[in-house]
């Protein structure tokens, strides 16, 4: 029982519980009443009892209790989770195993046209090299590694930006990591193929807008709260963007990648691109992301080989 004391009138129920916090909360708020009260337990509930001349006053400040709960929202509420636009991801699935078939029939010619040379971007201006670096590849095997983890990252992106910005916002930070990495490397025969400026750049988009999706929240405006997503991202640089032993693989672009990513994804996600951009609107960006692609292939095979 809840109160040590004998009771000097009869007892009378006043509520039940499934939950003995909650009963015992509610006795707080009989007991802010300077009402004695009791709680028994009755099969799995608790029952709240007082004494039977205080029962109109516990009844109605139980009632004011309960209202004013019913009229605040769960304070930790989970969100729920939207769904994810899996048609966004096969169709870019699609996309890569085509580029990388085409890269294959034609060979030697489609991997000089298209590769991201320092020297070529910095000295001699061929921008397009930036994107048309992000369609070739190694081999199978790198190729699959860049689908299966771009697709990763964008299927946590997409809820937070759209399906069309967050396609053409990797486009974006893949060809600026490319930029910047040559720029890093200018003056030097440095050569860049694959994806993965784009993918790590996929990952610098979803760390903002986390970041920015947690400082919204002051459940979550806390330093290790906010500090999370940061060290996932590094985490996840340092494991899959360095390689086992370093050897081919690009290191800066990765790193680039993700640094021109991360302010990207935490500026859309601060204006609320998803909830105020129209549905049109993000189908005209995803495919801006698809003509910017393919005109930088058009504009690689119209420019004579130098």
């Amino acid at each position: 029982m809840s109160d040590t004391t004998e009771p000097r009138h009869p007892l009378v129920e006043v509520g039940r519980y499934p939950r003995l916090a909650e009963a015992r909360q509610r006795g707080i708020v009989v007991a802010a009443s300077d009402l004695p009260h009791w709680i028994e337990r009755e099969g799995e509930e608790w029952v709240l009892r007082v004494e039977e001349p205080g029962r109109e006053v516990a009844q109605r400040e139980l009632a004011a209790f309960e209202q004013e709960q019913a009229a605040q929202p769960p304070a930790d509420a989970p969100l729920p989770a939207e769904p994810v636009d899996t048609l966004s991801l096969y169709v870019v699935a699609w996309l890569m195993s085509g580029f990388f078939l085409t890269q294959n029939l034609l060979g030697e010619l489609w991997m000089e046209r298209g590769v991201a040379t320092s020297d070529a971007i910095i000295a001699r201006g061929e921008w397009w090299r930036t994107l048309t670096a992000l369609t070739l590849h190694a081999d199978l095997s790198h190729v699959a590694a860049n689908i299966a983890f771009g697709l990763l990252f964008a299927a946590f992106v997409l809820p937070h930006l759209g399906a069309g910005m967050t396609w053409l916002a990797i486009v974006l930070s893949g060809a600026a990591g490319n930029w910047i990495n040559a720029w890093g490397y200018r003056g030097e025969a440095h050569g860049s193929i694959g994806a993965s400026t784009a993918v790590f750049g996929a990952l610098g988009l979803l760390v903002g807008a986390e970041f920015v999706s947690r400082l919204r929240s002051r459940h979550t405006r806390t330093g290790w709260q906010l500090v999370l997503p940061l060290g996932g991202g590094l985490a996840f640089l340092a494991f899959l963007g360095v390689g086992e032993d370093g050897r081919n693989v690009d290191i800066m672009a990765h790193l680039w990648g993700l640094v021109t990513g991360l302010p990207l994804g935490a500026l859309l996600a601060a204006v609320r691109v998803k909830e105020r951009a129209p549905r049109i609107f993000q189908r005209l960006v995803a495919l801006a992301a698809v003509v910017a692609l393919g005109s930088a292939w058009v504009w690689a095979f119209s420019v004579p080989a130098r």
